[in-house]
């Protein structure tokens, strides 16, 4: 892979865009903007619905994700979705959560 030069202090890494420190500092302060996943609305009543949601699935369909946009295809990275997005009045009752893998939960995003 080409070395390109950090961003923040010049010196040539191999990284996208930062030095390992600099990447470091970077996605640091990225989380402490974002937030916890409780400040986000993701408390304990998403976090049981989805555990179950997603127990639910792996007993019923495996590693399986539905797809979005996509068949059905096999993945390990299966995640919880919300149906109607929280950014769009959805709530985190277990009707309105359904499994996807990342790649369809990011192709998703909040549609």
């Amino acid at each position: 892979m080409r070395r390109r030069p950090c961003l923040v202090c010049g010196r040539l890494t191999r990284n996208p865009s930062r030095c390992d420190q600099h990447q470091a500092e970077w996605q640091t302060e990225q989380d402490r903007r974002r937030g916890s996943a409780t400040q986000r609305g993701y408390g304990a009543a998403y976090q049981r619905n989805a555990a179950a949601v997603l127990a639910d699935h792996r007993r019923t369909h495996g590693a399986v994700c539905p797809g979005y946009s996509a068949p059905a295809h096999p993945s390990t990275d299966l995640t919880v979705d919300h149906i109607l997005p929280k950014s769009r009045g959805g709530d985190d009752e277990r009707e309105n959560l359904t499994v996807l893998c990342r790649a369809c939960n990011s192709r998703k995003h909040n549609r």
